[in-house]
Formats: C-alpha cells, sequence, structure tokens
C-alpha cells in the first residue's frame, strides 16, 4: 500500500478524483431514485409485480392486450 500512496501523491489534483467519485455517486443515486418513484413506472412495476410467479414467463394482462 505504501507505494500505491507514493505514486499517488505524485499525481496533481489526485484529492479532486473522491470528490468527482462522490458526486458521480450522488447523481447515479438521486437518479435512480426519481426514475423509481416516477408516476409513469406504475404500469411498468403493477406488471412486473406478477411476473415471477408465471409459468411461462408470460404476464396474462400483456396477452390480453396484443
Amino acid at each position: 500500500m505504501k507505494i500505491v500512496s507514493h505514486y499517488l501523491q505524485g499525481i496533481a489534483d489526485v484529492g479532486f478524483f473522491p470528490s468527482i467519485s462522490l458526486l458521480i455517486f450522488f447523481l447515479f443515486f438521486a437518479g435512480m431514485l426519481w426514475w423509481t418513484f416516477k408516476k409513469s413506472n406504475k404500469e411498468f412495476f403493477t406488471e412486473m409485480e406478477s411476473y415471477a410467479l408465471d409459468e411461462d414467463g408470460v404476464n396474462p394482462s400483456s396477452e390480453a392486450r396484443e
């Protein structure tokens, strides 16, 4: 670990990378929360809630629409 820290100290502005990583993680997390709770996903979640229980993997409600 000492070798890695020696090389990292030689990089200019190496302290900037953890801040960028935190910002990317926060934006991704906020985006996933927004996508999960937006109202247009209600139909998707309603369709997927019984998907695992179907025998052949075809949802009966999607068959009725076809």
